[in-house]
C-alpha cells in the first residue's frame, strides 16, 4: 500500500516549484531574448536604408546586425532603472567587444511621453537625422516595441520630405504598420 504525501511534504513541494519560477521569472527579465518574453519580441525592421530598429539584441544578434552592416548601436533603454541598467552596461561591453559605435538615448518606459523622456527622443531624432555617412545603425528598445515605435513616427515626422529609403518597395509614406519586417536575427541561420 502507497504511503501519501504529508501536507508538510507538499506544502515544501509548492513553495520550492513556487520559489524556482519566481527565479525564473526574475532571470528571465534580464533576458529578453528567452523563453517566454521571446514570444512578445517586436521584429527587426527598417525605418530607412540605414536605419533599423527592434528589441534589445544579444550578442549573437549583435553578430548578425554586425554582417548585414550595422556598426552603430543606439539604445533607448534606460540604465537609471534596476530592470534596465545591467543589459545596459552588458550591450556597451557586448558593443565595445565587436565594435560597435553605442549611443544611449535613455527613454523611462512608464512615462515615454514625460519632459526627460521626451528631451531624450528628441536627442535621438537629431542623432539620427544628422548623420551624414550611409552606414547602418540599429535602434533598439527592451521589446522593440513601445520606445522604438515613438522614435519611428519621430523620425519619420522629422524626415518627412527627406528619401528614408532608395528601395522603390518601401515607401517614407508609409506607415509603420506596413513596413516589411526583416528575417529575425537568428544566428542559427
Amino acid at each position: 500500500m502507497k504511503k501519501a504525501m504529508s501536507t508538510e511534504k507538499k506544502i515544501w513541494l509548492v513553495m520550492a516549484v513556487f520559489i524556482g519560477l519566481f527565479a525564473y521569472g526574475v532571470w528571465n527579465l534580464f533576458r529578453p531574448d528567452a523563453f517566454p518574453i521571446s514570444f512578445v519580441r517586436g521584429e527587426v525592421r527598417e525605418v530607412s536604408s540605414v536605419v533599423l530598429v527592434g528589441p534589445y539584441p544579444s550578442k549573437d544578434e549583435l553578430k548578425v546586425l554586425a554582417g548585414k552592416g550595422v556598426v552603430e548601436i543606439v539604445s533607448l533603454m534606460d540604465p537609471r532603472l534596476a530592470i534596465e541598467r545591467p543589459l545596459v552596461e552588458e550591450e556597451k561591453r557586448m558593443a565595445s567587444e565587436l565594435k560597435f559605435a553605442f549611443f544611449n538615448f535613455p527613454i523611462d518606459f512608464s512615462n515615454m511621453e514625460g519632459g526627460g523622456s521626451r528631451e531624450e527622443l528628441d536627442k535621438a531624432v537629431k542623432h539620427l537625422s544628422d548623420r551624414n555617412d550611409r552606414t547602418k545603425v540599429y535602434v533598439h528598445c527592451y521589446l522593440g516595441r513601445h520606445r522604438v515605435a515613438l522614435l519611428e513616427a519621430a523620425f519619420r515626422k522629422a524626415a518627412s520630405g527627406k528619401d528614408l529609403s532608395p528601395s522603390p518597395l518601401r515607401s517614407a509614406q508609409r506607415p509603420p504598420a506596413t513596413q516589411k519586417a526583416l528575417a529575425p536575427l537568428d544566428p542559427s541561420r
